[in-house]
């Protein structure tokens, strides 16, 4: 519904300023060649598209010498190429292309903020973020924006990223020794802030300014999109959009002023690759080439270092593991994503994987911690880590009955809507009535409080007893050991789901080492018709 109506929105947009937009007036230079900016975004470890994009760049240089590279975002994370790497073989396929400009994403910082420290480090592009800064300084980690000079023709390219990632990555990466938070993304003066950078920018002479903006234009809470952005400013030209994983066209969007500000995103994965036109007369557009279309080759040179890099990456997970007789993925047969709204046969393999062989009597495991399909067939390590791409670490965690009911609470709130931290479930059945208002109750500081009284989602919970194999119900003041991902327990992930739960034991091992066990050692090499089906372990209604 969040999609349907942006969809409307922009189209209605579209429709009252038109569909192609002219440099504003007071423009003093106007470029002696074409601007062509190559953009992307959210590629989440596609690496594939690389050689396709640096095939670009060549063929737009044979018209022009003005040609610059830049990404939205999320490009470090999301499969086995950047997670057995911590996203140092995606930089280095981006320094081999020739990246000029980033700004970072969410996921950017899923592997600590030293390892993002080290990965902007060694990316040879300029790094742009306004809005990621140091509390206590109240400085910026990145430079807000870089100018780039095209001929006579200065163009600024500013950065922002999502205000949500505070509350998506693990607290620790936000905070001192201490555990006191000094470090945010600005979202209480988000707009304020923004124009000042722009005013900035115009004021040092860019006669351009194109925002990569990590945001995504779907309404997410009370954090800014970059529908807000525009609408709330003025100043900006363009914005490349990244987050919300949307396919936008170029699209106007009136800005305080009424003036019309081009906005479009190329989706996910390289399914697309943005080119944005500055003309001679300075008239701005943009279109989307799809990497499917034939005509676009792949930069052979490109290719081949992705290959190695591949190579590198995967030799050591093609071991096979076993086979499963089944096809465990995370979306439906129309491509819609299960694990993140329902209870689903790949969520409990992973969840029966934690709770067996860490000896426990519950696992929970978010669903956006899974991204990827088990094959009917062979199934090898890469396989597990296309499910499994985050190299996390497995804890056990005691919890109270009662604090476990709170915790179901947090990972239904947004039912029937997918959310990221729906919990996948192994050792308890429990039902859930979507239609009751959901009672969790977020504090301040943008993590789980508490559950206000009155009536819950949550329902009849109950635990397995493992000696029987009866599920019995919970009691609401003894103790249950949880298994659950070092992310979530230890660093208070998903929005501190369990801030609450007390840390037995850590480091319990990975989880694609854990799967692989459970797979290889418990289940004797084989997924079989237990994993078919769902089983009632989440009953909605």
């Amino acid at each position: 519904m969040k999609q349907i109506i942006s969809i409307i929105f922009l189209w209605g947009i579209c429709c009252l300023v038109g569909c192609r937009m002219d440099s504003k007036q007071s423009k003093q230079q106007l470029p002696s060649n074409p601007i062509v900016i190559l953009y992307e975004n959210d590629i989440h470890c596609a690496v594939d598209g690389y050689a396709k994009l640096a095939s670009l760049e060549e063929k737009e240089k044979r018209f022009t010498p003005y040609v610059t590279i830049v990404s939205c975002g999320d490009f470090a994370q999301g499969g086995i190429t950047g997670a057995v790497s911590k996203g140092e073989n995606i930089v280095d396929i981006m320094n081999r292309v020739g990246y000029d400009v980033v700004t970072l994403g969410n996921h950017e910082f899923d592997y600590g903020r030293e390892q993002l420290f080290k990965l902007t480090e060694k990316l040879e592009a300029e790094v742009v973020n306004a809005n990621f800064r140091n509390t206590e300084t109240n400085r910026l980690l990145y430079k807000p924006y870089q100018m780039i000079r095209y001929g006579e023709v200065d163009v600024a390219y500013i950065g922002f990223t999502t205000t949500v990632t505070a509350e998506m990555v693990s607290p620790l990466t936000f905070q001192d020794e201490k555990g006191k938070v000094v470090y945010d993304f600005t979202k209480e003066r988000f707009y304020e802030n923004a124009q000042a950078y722009v005013d900035d920018a115009r004021a040092n002479g860019a006669e351009y300014v194109v925002v990569l903006s990590h945001l995504g234009d779907l309404p997410d809470g009370e954090h800014p999109t970059s529908l807000n952005l525009i609408t709330r400013t003025t100043g900006i030209d363009v914005i490349l959009d990244g987050h919300a994983h949307r396919m936008i066209p170029d699209t106007l969007v009136n800005n305080k002023k009424g003036e019309p500000v081009l906005l479009t995103s190329t989706g996910t994965q390289f399914e697309w690759i943005g080119v944005l036109t500055i003309s001679e007369e300075g008239k701005i557009r943009s279109h989307l080439v799809s990497t499917k279309d034939q005509s676009v080759c792949a930069d052979k040179e490109i290719e081949a270092f992705v290959e190695t890099i591949k190579e590198k990456t995967l030799a050591d997970g093609r071991k096979v593991v076993g086979v499963s007789a089944y096809s465990l993925s995370v979306n439906d047969t129309n491509g819609n994503r299960l694990v993140r709204s329902q209870e689903a046969p790949i969520g409990n393999f992973c969840a029966d994987a934690f709770r067996i062989v860490l000896d426990t009597d519950v696992s929970l495991i978010n669903g956006g911690a899974l991204r990827g399909d088990i094959p009917k067939g062979e199934v090898t390590y890469n396989d597990l880590y296309a499910v499994l791409p985050f190299n996390n670490t497995l804890c056990k965690a005691s919890m109270t009955g009662q604090q476990l009911l709170d915790a179901l609470e947090m990972s239904v709130r947004w039912l029937p809507y997918e959310y990221g931290e729906f919990m996948q479930v192994s050792g308890i059945r429990f039902n859930v009535d979507s239609t009751v208002v959901s009672p969790v109750v977020m504090g301040e500081d943008g993590l789980f409080s508490h559950v206000a009284d009155g009536p819950r989602r949550v329902s009849e919970l109950k635990i397995l007893n493992k000696e029987n194999g009866e599920y019995r119900p919970v009691e609401l003041e003894k103790r249950y050991m949880v298994a659950g991902l070092d992310y979530q327990i230890k660093h208070l992930g998903s929005q501190g789901i369990f801030r609450y739960a007390t840390l037995e034991e850590d480091n319990m091992g990975q989880e694609v080492d854990i799967a692989a066990i459970y797979l290889e050692k418990h289940l004797g090499g084989k997924i079989g018709t237990e994993y078919s089906h769902t089983n009632g372990r989440i009953d909605i209604k």
